[in-house]
């Protein structure tokens, strides 16, 4: 099982190395061949099966393409194809995610857009996996000592972290309420029956409430995150921590400790339930 620290030792809370990944790169200036080919085709295989469209653009981005990484952080790669935004709402939800690079921990994760986004520029460095060549290149000397960063992060988010438990657990706690009372229903004496059948008209209302309430908390987080790279303003906050760009800001930092604490992964499987409790909710 992963420690706290574990989920947490990745790119800007991760120790700086003396190179980058050998498990993905042959140079400082080139992918390995075989990473680049299992990224490519892997990648091209699935669009196949979706879409006509070709890759406009494929780029390296996150902790693996600098010198702040782990043995197991995620490889990032963008793609852009010429999709409509609705489109690319639905090819988002189905991409080929979740497969180690062969030989390696590190699990390859798809991002899809239909256009170029700013804010990859502000992400810190990104390479060019189609034309083998660095956009914007890492920098030791500019990376971060993460142990003043992770102090601050740990102890400036826990606003975050309760709002989002709290949503969480009283998502959890209703859905079992239901299932109780459904339970109650098969065994219930006639006369009964309509007054439980009101406390689950009740709860699935309470259900639906609380996946508007997982919905807006993930809001919060993602608002916070997107203002730093969007407005190039992060939050000045008086503990200290040394900002370098809106990636190493104090907005980003509380984004990617929830991220790494699992977070974001309860947050989606409860979004991915709404349609299942709206349903029985509108019957």
């Amino acid at each position: 099982m992963k420690t706290l620290r574990n989920f947490l030792n990745e790119s800007i809370l991760d120790s700086v190395k003396d190179k980058l990944s050998p498990d993905l790169w042959a140079t400082d200036s080139k992918l390995k061949p075989s990473a680049k080919s299992f990224i490519v085709s892997r990648l091209k295989s699935w669009l196949k099966t979706v879409s006509s469209k070709e890759i406009q653009h494929l780029f390296l981005l996150g902790s693996m393409s600098g010198y702040q990484y782990s043995p197991d952080a995620d490889v990032d790669v963008n793609f852009v194809i010429d999709i409509s935004d609705d489109r690319l709402k639905e090819l988002s939800k189905i991409l080929p995610n979740g497969h180690n690079l062969p030989g390696t921990q590190h699990t390859v994760n798809y991002y899809i857009s239909n256009k170029v986004k700013e804010e990859w520029k502000k992400s810190g460095p990104i390479y060019d996996i189609l034309k083998e060549r660095w956009i914007s290149k890492p920098s030791k000397k500019d990376a971060i000592n993460p142990y003043t960063n992770y102090r601050a992060v740990s102890e400036v988010s826990r606003f975050f972290i309760n709002a989002v438990e709290s949503s969480i657990s009283e998502f959890n706690a209703d859905v079992a309420n239901y299932q109780a009372y459904i339970s109650f229903l098969e065994d219930a004496q006639e006369s009964e029956k309509d007054e439980i059948q009101d406390k689950i008209n009740q709860k699935l209302y309470e259900i639906v409430a609380d996946i508007d309430a997982v919905d807006i908390a993930y809001h919060m987080v993602y608002a916070l995150r997107k203002e730093a790279f969007e407005t190039n303003k992060p939050i000045d906050i008086k503990t200290e921590i040394k900002i370098k760009d809106a990636n190493t800001s104090i907005n980003n930092l509380i984004y990617k400790y929830l991220e790494k604490l699992g977070y974001f992964d309860k947050i989606h499987d409860i979004l991915d339930s709404r349609e299942k409790w709206e349903k029985r909710f509108n019957k």
